[in-house]
C-alpha cells in the first residue's frame, strides 16, 4: 500500500515545474508559480530530504550510446534465493530494472544490450547460477512509451487528479 502523500499543491505545482525541465531554476520556477525563489528553493530541499526527489539524471538516447536492444526476462528463482538473486542481477549495468513479480516467474528484468550476442551472453550467465530454474526471454521489437517521470496528482474539488 502506497503512502499517504503530505505534498501541498505548491508542492506538487512544482514537481511539475520540475518534471517538465529538471533545468529550471527556483528562480525561473518562482516566476512561473509567482511565488518567491526563497520559498522554491526551501520546498525542494524539503522535497530532497523527504525523498521525494531522488535525484536529478539527463535522460540518454540510449541506442546513440550503443544500447540497440532491450529485452524483458522473466527469471524463475528457487524459493528463499528471491533477493540473493535479484542483488546479484542488479549489479550488471545491462538491468535496466528489477521487479519482483506475481505469476509464472519470481523476478521480471528489463535489460538493455549492445546487440544479440550481448543478450545472449547475459542470459546464459544468468542461467548459469545455481539458484536461476529457468529463464523466459522477450526481445523488445519498438518501444511505443517510455517515460520515467512520475504523475504529479493535484487534489481538485475534493479528488486527486492527474495533468
Amino acid at each position: 500500500m502506497g503512502r499517504t502523500s503530505t505534498l501541498d499543491d505548491l508542492d506538487r505545482s512544482i514537481l511539475e515545474e520540475l518534471n517538465a525541465d529538471a533545468r529550471r531554476s527556483h528562480r525561473e520556477i518562482a516566476h512561473r508559480l509567482k511565488v518567491s525563489p526563497t520559498t522554491v528553493s526551501a520546498r525542494v530541499s524539503r522535497l530532497e530530504a523527504q525523498g521525494t526527489i531522488r535525484g536529478y539524471i539527463p535522460v540518454l538516447d540510449d541506442e546513440q550510446l550503443g544500447w540497440d536492444l532491450w529485452a524483458v526476462v522473466g527469471i524463475r528463482i528457487l524459493k528463499g534465493r528471491l533477493r540473493e538473486v535479484e542483488e546479484r542481477l542488479a549489479k550488471d549495468p545491462r538491468a535496466y530494472v528489477i521487479f519482483d513479480v506475481t505469476g509464472d516467474y519470481d523476478a521480471l528484468l528489463i535489460g538493455r544490450f549492445r546487440d544479440r550476442r550481448d543478450l545472449d551472453r547475459f542470459v546464459k550467465h544468468a542461467l548459469q547460477d545455481p539458484h536461476v530454474e529457468r529463464s523466459n526471454t522477450q526481445v523488445v521489437l519498438n518501444r511505443v512509451k517510455e517515460d520515467r517521470r512520475v504523475p504529479v496528482q493535484r487534489r481538485s474539488a475534493g479528488r486527486e487528479t492527474a495533468e
